[in-house]
């Protein structure tokens, strides 16, 4: 197939892509507790959310620090982080044609994948939404090309690469180590070779290092998001919940991606290339495993497990390209059933505690406002408990801790689970939020249309007693509830 052809195949699944993810257009509020991050870092050399307090709430490193050199460079992450995002989900698409030539030969269905990946709800939502999710799946993409390749060692840089861009690059890499290890007992082969070694040294070589700085610059092994979903002694039937959350993520993940209808050809995929098939189905069925028992995630459109998500339709294309031409058909019902997925996606609604896109950007864009709102009135004593500890504090720039815990040492260590919701499980208890001497009180809060008619959260009592009082400012915009904040 010729140069050009290819070029123009190639490009026209990068503009359907595109134009696909800009139809979300929009930064969730997780992705500014990064931003903070990393305005701290470029404007004071300090990798911290608060000045001085040393707490890693953020899961993101590689993918922080770039921003803060953005931000350096004066662009602004609100802009880079959709640029940086659609890039790296451009360049997935590029591993995935490279990975489909080597499989199979180079040939015009080595851009099923492609045009598959562009047509997915999910994989064009997180292009956008200012997050690292795509950095982190080229990242594991990248490795697995290497991996069936046998370039051990690059795979080893690029696993290392994905572990420093989210905590979960080191359980990819420790599957793909693993079934390695398997793949050599069957074969009668136990001692490993030097190919396998330099790829073991590569990741090390990345990995060691950041996790040794990790714990000596922060205090502890795991970032703190860890502690606000591990710590504590949880209340009856909080597992039973939590696994709950978890299967019905998984599940939605199985609907929305319409895997519960391509299993047929994820099983032809893994039987045409089992070399490839078993290290593909061992990734997948890990990282749902890992996924059901951390609880899913919070945010809708299966952005937690987008690794899993390319692998099983890159497989689910593999199934269809072994079958005869005709059965190319049988993707047009799921690109069309994916504008179905979008349209739902963006209604501004949750979902057994899972938040829609649309919810998401509406959310944002709400508190993007208050923080504009109230930055004129910020000093720099004054000291915040946030409920979203993303948006308002990064445009208000004010200091403070969420009321989740994600950059509260003392939050997250110390208070017992309550709620069964990945990265809400915990709420500071009034006593301890005012041991940090706050001046505001954020997490408690309405939003109305009635100036004088609101209702707070059910703390607020206790607060008032010790002399705080409820503000209200009107703020022309607002779209969840009304334009007056209290």
């Amino acid at each position: 197939m010729q140069t050009r052809a290819r070029a123009l195949l190639f490009g026209g699944a990068a503009a359907v892509l595109v134009a696909h993810s800009l139809v979300f257009n929009f930064v969730s509020d997780d992705a500014f507790i990064s931003f903070v991050y990393s305005r701290n870092l470029a404007e004071h050399g300090q990798l911290v959310f608060n000045l001085g307090e040393r707490v890693e709430g953020y899961t993101n490193f590689l993918w922080t620090v770039l921003l803060g050199g953005l931000m350096r460079l004066g662009l602004p992450p609100e802009l880079t982080s959709r640029v940086l995002g659609t890039a790296f989900g451009v360049a997935t698409v590029a591993v995935a044609v490279k990975l489909a030539d080597r499989l199979r030969g180079r040939s015009p269905g080595s851009f099923l994948p492609a045009y598959v990946l562009a047509a997915s709800s999910g994989f064009a939502c997180w292009c956008s939404g200012g997050l690292e999710t795509q950095m982190f799946t080229f990242f594991v993409m990248l490795g697995v090309d290497a991996a069936v390749a046998d370039r051990l060692p690059r795979a080893g840089l690029a696993f290392g690469f994905a572990a420093l861009t989210r905590p979960e690059g080191a359980l990819v890499f420790a599957v793909v180590a693993a079934h390695r290890l398997v793949a050599n007992a069957l074969a009668r082969r136990f001692v490993p070779d030097r190919r396998e070694l330099l790829g073991v040294a590569a990741f090390l070589a990345v990995f060691a290092p950041y996790f040794a700085w990790r714990w000596w610059y922060y205090g502890w092994p795991f970032p703190n998001t860890y502690y606000v979903k591990a710590g504590g002694t949880p209340p009856p039937g909080y597992a039973r919940g939590m696994l709950e959350h978890g299967l019905y993520y998984v599940w939605q993940w199985a609907w929305q991606t319409r895997v519960v209808f391509a299993a047929p050809l994820v099983a032809i995929g893994l039987v045409k290339h089992r070399r490839f098939g078993g290290l593909a189905l061992a990734i997948v069925a890990a990282y749902l495993a890992y996924t059901i028992w951390v609880g899913g995630d919070f945010m809708g459109l299966h952005r937690f497990v987008m690794p899993a998500t390319v692998l099983t339709l890159f497989l689910a294309s593999l199934g269809v390209l072994a079958l005869p031409r005709w059965a190319l058909l049988l993707y047009v019902p799921f690109a069309v059933s994916q504008a179905f997925v979008t349209r739902a996606a963006l209604v501004p609604v949750a979902d057994h505690r899972i938040d829609r896109p649309g919810y998401l950007a509406r959310y944002a864009h709400d508190r993007a406002l208050m923080g504009e709102a109230l930055a004129p009135h910020v000093r720099p004593d004054d000291y915040a408990i946030l409920g979203g500890a993303g948006v308002l504090p990064y445009y208000a720039r004010l200091r403070g801790v969420d009321i989740f815990g994600l950059v509260s040492e003392d939050i997250a260590h110390n208070e017992p689970p309550t709620v069964p919701r990945p990265g809400h499980q915990k709420w500071g208890r009034a006593d301890r939020v005012l041991k940090l001497a706050p001046t505001l009180l954020l997490h408690c809060y309405d939003l109305h249309r009635d100036p004088n008619r609101y209702t707070l959260c059910g703390e607020a009592g206790y607060f008032q007693s010790r002399g705080y009082e409820p503000v209200t400012l009107y703020i022309p915009g607002l779209l969840e509830r009304g334009e007056y904040f209290t």
